[in-house]
């Protein structure tokens, strides 16, 4: 039995991720998670409890989740203690530093919310190419799976 990748139902815009799936022939499902846009089964028994990932398709995403979206984004890691959550970004670093999004909120002020939002909720923060998200996730579930922390 292959693994399946698990997308939330909530999850937008992952049209990319899907069409890699396909073309790596991984089957995947829509399914709703208590949180994160993503997670996997292996062998029917579902890891959605134990690793999820949280994706983000731009900086200005992100930002939102800071600022008009805090309490519900806040809520939903409050909700997976416990659980390993890899914060997904498609952006780069250089992208922050140069300010090359629409918000006002400066870089370092990104910066620091970002790394406020790691250390308190355990976040592992990956900054990506759109065009790489798929394969880092699915390394993401590799790891975890192979690294034996799901015994």
């Amino acid at each position: 039995m292959k693994g399946i990748i698990l997308i939330d139902t909530r999850e937008q815009q992952f049209k990319h991720i899907t069409n890699e799936l396909d073309r790596l022939q991984i089957v995947w499902k829509i399914k709703k998670l208590s949180w994160g846009d993503y997670s996997f089964e292996w062998n029917s028994k579902s890891y959605e409890n134990e690793i999820v990932i949280e994706r983000k398709g731009s900086l200005d995403e992100i930002i939102g989740n800071f600022t008009k979206g805090r309490e519900r984004f806040k809520r939903e890691f409050e909700r997976a203690k416990g659980c390993k959550l890899i914060l997904i970004v498609e952006s780069s670093m250089e992208q922050l530093e140069n300010h090359e999004y629409r918000s006002r909120m400066s870089p370092k002020d990104l910066k620091s919310f970002l790394n406020t939002w790691c250390n308190k909720f355990q976040l592992e923060l990956i900054f990506i190419n759109k065009s790489d998200a798929c394969n880092c996730m699915l390394n993401c579930f590799r790891n975890y799976f192979n690294g034996g922390q799901h015994e």
